[in-house]
């Protein structure tokens, strides 16, 4: 891979890894907001934690006024969650959510990484050049631009090194969102299947 697929790289990972986290987290937390909106109506039948109930109803449902022309379409399709039967869809899709923004968290940190090692790798790449000139300029007074001079000038062609720490998915915390995302898959085709 050279400098140039590195920048297209690294520009996809952080392009759709800052999408999964923020789609994701966006589901989660009006799922957790619509959970809590639930718990505070089965406090009304309490005489103590019934005002208590009313005021975290009313935020709420002013969240859900001030967001709904926005994000309408995430409060209509947020996973109920089901605190009696943990393996509920409600519960699973909200467990997948946590995995899919794991897995965007991470790729959004390897793109930020490969960033890092690109600006690292075209410092070098200059310097050298620069060196390399310096000395060329020292050897000989003429100035002679062939077509070896001008490939080097181009930066972006020069290889990339490879990665000294691995890809995101071999990263404790990518293992564990995929982890997370792959045993969401398998439990949803074991409710669709009967056998959950």
């Amino acid at each position: 891979m050279n400098i140039k697929q590195a920048v297209t790289l690294s520009l996809v990972q952080r392009g759709v890894g800052c999408g999964l986290l923020f789609s994701s987290a966006l589901f989660y937390f009006v799922s957790l907001l619509m959970a809590l909106y639930r718990a505070a109506q089965s406090m009304s039948g309490s005489d103590l934690l019934r005002r208590f109930g009313t005021i975290v109803q009313n935020i709420i449902a002013t969240l859900y006024e001030l967001t709904v022309p926005y994000i309408g379409f995430v409060w209509r399709n947020v996973p109920t969650i089901n605190q009696s039967d943990p393996f509920t869809y409600g519960n699973l899709l909200f467990l997948g959510f946590v995995g899919v923004m794991i897995v965007g968290k991470q790729l959004t940190l390897a793109g930020r990484r490969l960033q890092a090692r690109i600006q690292h790798q075209v410092e070098r790449v200059e310097e050298l050049q620069w060196r390399d000139s310096m000395m060329r300029n020292s050897a000989s007074p003429s100035t002679v631009i062939s077509a070896k001079s001008i490939e080097n000038i181009n930066i972006f062609q020069h290889p990339m090194p490879p990665n000294p720490e691995g890809r995101w998915w071999t990263r404790p915390w990518g293992v564990i969102g995929l982890s997370i995302i792959s045993g969401y898959l398998v439990a949803a085709l074991a409710k669709l299947t009967g056998m959950l």
